[in-house]
């Protein structure tokens, strides 16, 4: 039997009825369905741009001053490195974090770099520093330029680099990182009267506690170049040449290099303005003996062409004097705790001997009886 016997004529007619409005339903639904995908497509594309153009709003900008540094996806400890950035290359900061650890508390970035397509993640707040920190460090820097240094020496341990004594940390410089002091001052800090334990009376007054700060300058190629650290942070590297004449209950306390001379094997010898310090000394004095120390080149060794005791001293020492006269000037407290200017005359005789006379007249301390 054929199948277009058995076929009734309205049956095949609804059939191919029914196949057709089956396809229009089809095609419908699918014009539906991608016009919906476009749609949304298109709003995720606006939506993505919108982001691009508008990104996080920078509350601030930093400078990267680790040599390397990734920038990563989050805080974690497992996380995409983003990018790589170095050493100078400045940052937009989006937001800060602080992440708990067992031992520690980490500040993190939000940062975005500066490129075009810039790239948004996360740096540990220690491997950059705020603009703003950077642009006051440099004023400081740029005060004490032309000064001498007042002595060298190298931190002890990893230290906080501070922008005023006492004040905000900058940043933290390495054990063994050397540096030139170029100032002094002390902070005075008094802990809170606390009641006692056994009695609702409050205990005895707290004692005042000072602490001394070193005024630093770093090498000019640094992200940072000046700022405060504690002295007792610092140790002292005394040039070799003049280290032994320390004793007698006396240290150097800082040096300031005059000028130089050669040795016969035509080496380079400093000449100093040597400050010794009493080590019983009280209050906020930072020398008692001024001693100019010039090489003999003749005789081999450092002659003493200037000794004087009995001083007030007080940092800076500068190589100039407000006279106009060849010299230096340091400066002394007198008994109302007043800081006077105090010129030296310092003339060069010949390649072994200076001349040094003090222009201003000698400040003389009462005695405080005991």
């Amino acid at each position: 039997m054929r199948c277009s016997e058995d076929l009734n004529p309205e049956r095949a007619q609804f059939s191919v009825r029914g196949v057709s409005s089956i396809r229009m339903s089809i095609a419908l639904i699918s014009r539906r369905y991608v016009l919906a995908t476009i749609l949304v497509f298109g709003l995720g594309v606006v939506l993505t741009a919108c982001s691009i153009l508008s990104g996080d709003p920078k509350i601030g900008e930093g400078i990267v001053i680790a040599p390397k540094l990734k920038i990563r996806s989050t805080t974690a400890q497992v996380a995409l490195d983003l990018a790589e950035v170095k050493r100078g290359d400045k940052l937009e900061i989006l937001d800060h974090a602080e992440i708990k650890t067992p031992t520690q508390i980490d500040e993190w970035y939000k940062v975005r770099t500066k490129a075009a397509d810039g790239v948004v993640g996360w740096v540990q707040a220690r491997d950059m520093v705020n603009q703003a920190v950077v642009d006051k460090t440099e004023v400081l820097f740029q005060k004490s330029k032309e000064l001498p240094a007042q002595g060298k020496g190298r931190l002890k341990v990893r230290t906080k680099l501070r922008v005023d004594p006492g004040g905000d940390v900058a940043t933290f410089l390495s054990r063994n990182t050397q540096v030139e002091i170029v100032g002094k001052q002390r902070t005075t800090i008094k802990p809170e009267k606390q009641a006692s334990e056994d009695t609702d009376e409050a205990a005895e007054e707290p004692e005042a506690r000072t602490i001394l700060w070193y005024e630093i300058r770093l090498p000019e190629a640094e992200i940072l170049k000046a700022g405060w650290v504690g002295a007792q942070q610092v140790d002292l590297d005394v040039p070799e040449d003049i280290m032994y004449l320390e004793g007698e209950g006396r240290r150097f306390t800082g040096w300031v290099v005059f000028d130089q001379s050669h040795d016969k094997a035509g080496r380079i010898k400093n000449n100093y303005i040597g400050l010794m310090k009493s080590l019983g000394t009280e209050g906020p004095i930072d020398f008692t003996r001024l001693w100019v120390l010039s090489y003999s080149p003749a005789e081999g060794h450092y002659n003493g062409s200037y000794i004087e005791d009995g001083l007030k001293g007080v940092l800076p020492v500068t190589l100039e004097t407000a006279s106009g006269h060849k010299g230096f000037t340091i400066h002394e407290l007198d008994d109302s705790g007043k800081v006077v200017p105090v010129e030296y005359q310092l003339l060069r005789i010949d390649a072994n001997h200076v001349r040094v006379s003090r222009l201003e007249p000698k400040i003389y301390h009462k005695k405080v009886r005991r």
